[in-house]
């Protein structure tokens, strides 16, 4: 492969993909790395789990990049993912691991007699490792092979070419969005570039059968410049250029430059004429308080002198440097298309990013009542006796008729969809998520103006609690979902948990920090964004005390991706396609990256035995791998992180979601049916499980028919979140709204969990 100006440099790199190689395949490489040929990248991953590895020929600067082709699906083995993603016709032969070892290889290979049934039966798994069925067709496929040892490669090469399909396929299914599968290591990452790749170019992701009026696209040579014409000019102070002239000295003396003809404060009065008059000699925009001028130095080897230097933005000469002009062009083109529009962003100030990390909190899962069978089980409620301030739990009257289980429509992308819905009473009646950061404050009126005024999003510490005349409102499932540390003592934990842990000798020294649900914020502070925490104030939240906030742009950019993504997912459904799976596979993992940063990735060098001696006595060191005589693969704890990702967006999609899960209970379930007719069985991330005492006279497809209080509410509400039996699949699978996941009579939990 060329391109058609030969002069234009590329990488010549090959693809080597194994089916969970990071585990196992990996460790055959690491051996092979003492190589006079060979040179090894920095592993991405750790040294345990190593997710990709690159190598390059030292004489013909080929590179082989090993990538473990796993985590392009999720995790999963591969005969299932032939199964949902391949060929129907193929299928993942079976092989017996357990019998062989270094001493007998050669004795059990050689054979040709198959292997008996009952070699099968592993001690690992505890029974048999194959099913009947499948033990008859390795029968069949070894019969055409004379020994073991040949059915051993059959199955190693029938391995890889099972694999080839469900990749050919995934391959096809990012390509029509423009997205290089083999240039990424993961599913996640993927769907995030493709979900990113639709803001750019939204008019990709319009269906014809669902057309919406969006933006245009991104064009390299349209101008984007000067996107808030309310800005106010420019104008430079003695101060402020006093300050700018002491960094450009300081920079050009670190690298080894000459300063005697440097811009001094002097020239003040010139520049202050020239940033009035001119523009950025990059992009041609206008100087402003929001796009401030600095000096761009035409030849790097010279220092910021006169002669050298143009006025140019901040953030131009930033992304020109020493880069090339195109490449240049395209990132100062791009940023100014994502201010433009709003577009989401990653963030330069640390304080909100510290914030944004206080802020991530996943999915509650936790069990409410263990067991609940119908004409058994009686409705259980939990009351508050303020006077003895202790929750009372007291069965009532009612006896449970069906159990009734709701999933949230891809809960994640429909809570970063911005997809317009009436039950959201704020913000256009969209939920927004954050774009550019406005600013960042910790003065308390300011604050609390943002919080009250109900118009920018943003994300706020805050202290506070729910008044105990809130409680018996809220105890059914309180709304703080919140992370927490935990004391092992008997007086928090209780008798019986506590007796448990000392009967299982559990530790109990250590604190245990756990995501659970709450009525307060446990006397510290904590960090929501805007929705939820208005949410919380509408069911009586109290805020004591304010910490900071950071207030950010409205994005809705995410709609094209949700509406296509969900809309070809229905097609594919309708068309009895197998890239159903690979569009919801997507949708559901295009949340994740976003959150990802390198703070806690372990950092791995190869260094040699001197090296390694010194990086292994420092108090970053985590692990340590000998790859020859005298080179090491060393993994320490980087000092710094990088933050390359929306983390914004994965934030807010978290708290929108959790929103969006509460709103549907305490604004639709609370106003509209018998409290007393049900209780929760268990909430998950995206689904609740809820016991109802119904109509004993109708089976379990009744759902809330029978405990409906106010039906007018109900009716104008139900169908808004619930799909209507009298619509086609599109309504059932509507953005924001809430599947079926089933209906029966029984549901019992082993355990409670709550994590």
């Amino acid at each position: 492969m060329k391109y058609d100006n030969e002069n234009i440099p590329f990488d010549k790199c090959v693809k080597v993909l194994g089916w969970n190689s990071s585990r196992f395949d990996i460790a055959l490489l690491w051996d092979a790395l003492d190589s006079e040929l060979w040179t090894i990248g920095v592993p991405i991953g750790d040294l345990n789990n190593t997710k990709s590895i690159t190598v390059t020929h030292k004489k013909s600067h080929m590179k082989l990049q090993f990538i473990d082709a796993e985590n392009l699906f999720g995790p999963m083995t591969l005969k299932a993912c032939v199964k949902d993603y391949g060929d129907k016709s193929e299928h993942k032969d079976v092989f017996l691991y357990e019998i062989i070892n270094s001493k007998n290889l050669n004795e059990v290979l050689m054979k040709t007699e198959p292997f008996e049934y009952e070699d099968f039966k592993s001690q690992l798994k505890g029974g048999y490792s194959i099913t009947k069925d499948e033990y008859d067709q390795y029968l069949i496929d070894f019969q055409r092979l004379p020994k073991r040892l040949e059915y051993l490669k059959y199955y190693n090469i029938n391995d890889t070419e099972i694999m080839v399909k469900p990749l050919m396929n995934l391959i096809d299914t990012f390509e029509q969005f423009n997205i290089d599968v083999l240039h990424y290591i993961s599913i996640a990452s993927c769907a995030y570039a493709t979900k990113h790749y639709s803001t750019y170019f939204p008019s990709k992701f319009n269906l014809e059968s669902d057309k919406q009026t969006y933006y245009e696209d991104f064009d390299i040579n349209a101008d984007y410049s000067n996107p808030n014409p309310k800005a106010k000019h420019f104008e430079l102070i003695a101060g402020y250029w006093k300050n700018k002239c002491y960094h450009y000295k300081q920079q050009d003396y670190k690298a080894g430059r000459e300063t005697e003809k440097n811009v001094t404060a002097d020239d003040y009065d010139y520049y202050k004429r020239l940033f009035e008059i001119s523009v950025c000699s990059i992009c041609s925009a206008k100087f402003t308080y929001d796009n401030p001028p600095s000096l761009d130095r035409q030849d790097n080897e010279l220092p910021h002198t006169k002669a050298n230097c143009l006025p140019a933005c901040v953030s131009c000469n930033i992304a020109h440097a020493n880069r090339d002009s195109k490449i240049a062009s395209l990132h100062i083109k791009m940023r100014q298309y994502a201010i433009k529009h709003n577009l989401p962003m990653t963030i330069s100030d640390e304080r909100i990013y510290k914030l944004h990390r206080e802020c991530i909190t996943g999915g509650l899962a936790a069990v409410f009542h263990r067991k609940n069978i119908a004409g058994k089980t009686p409705i259980n409620e939990l009351t508050y006796d303020e006077q003895q301030n202790k929750v009372i739990s007291q069965d009532n009257e009612n006896v449970t008729t069906h159990v009734f289980a709701l999933d949230g429509n891809s809960l994640y992308p429909s809570s970063y969809s911005s997809v317009k819905n009436e039950n959201i009473p704020c913000t256009d009646h969209r939920i927004y998520t954050a774009a550019r950061s406005r600013f960042y404050s910790e003065k308390l009126y300011v604050i609390k103006n943002c919080i009250d005024q109900r118009k920018d999003i943003f994300v706020a510490k805050v202290n506070g609690y729910f008044p105990k005349s809130e409680y018996n409102n809220l105890l059914a499932l309180p709304p703080i979902f919140r992370n927490i540390e935990i004391e092992n003592k008997e007086e928090v934990i209780g008798e019986y948990m506590y007796s448990q842990a000392q009967k299982h000798s559990l530790p109990m020294t250590k604190n245990d920090r756990k995501l659970t649900t709450l009525v307060d914020t446990n006397g510290q502070f904590m960090v929501f964004n805007n929705y939820y925490l208005w949410l919380l104030i509408d069911l009586g939240f109290v805020i004591t005390d304010y910490k900071s906030i950071a207030v950010f742009e409205k994005n809705a950019a995410y709609e094209p991706f949700v509406r296509t993504m969900m809309n070809l997912r229905i097609q594919s459904i309708l068309a009895g396609s197998t890239k159903e799976k690979f569009y919801k596979f997507i949708i559901n993992s295009s949340y994740g990256y976003d959150t990802l940063n390198t703070e806690k990735f372990g950092k791995i060098k190869m260094l040699d035995k001197a090296g390694t001696f010194i990086a292994q006595h420092h108090p970053n060191h985590i692990d340590i791998r000998r790859i020859s005589a005298n080179t090491f693969a060393v993994q320490t704890k980087p000092k710094t992180a990088t933050c390359f990702t929306s983390i914004k967006s994965g934030v807010f999609t978290l708290d929108n979601a959790k929103y969006w899960y509460l709103n549907y209970i305490y604004n639709f379930m609370y106003k509209c049916l018998d409290r007393k007719r049900f209780h929760f069985v268990l909430a998950d991330t995206d689904s609740i499980y809820i016991a109802i005492a119904g109509d004993k006279d109708k089976d379990c497809h009744q759902q809330f028919e029978s405990i409906v209080t106010d039906k007018q509410f109900y009716d104008q509400h139900v169908y808004q979140f619930l799909p209507d039996p009298n619509k086609d699949i599109y309504d059932h699978k509507k953005i924001l709204g809430f599947g079926i996941e089933n209906e029966g009579y029984e549901l019992i939990s082993l355990g409670p969990k709550c994590y």
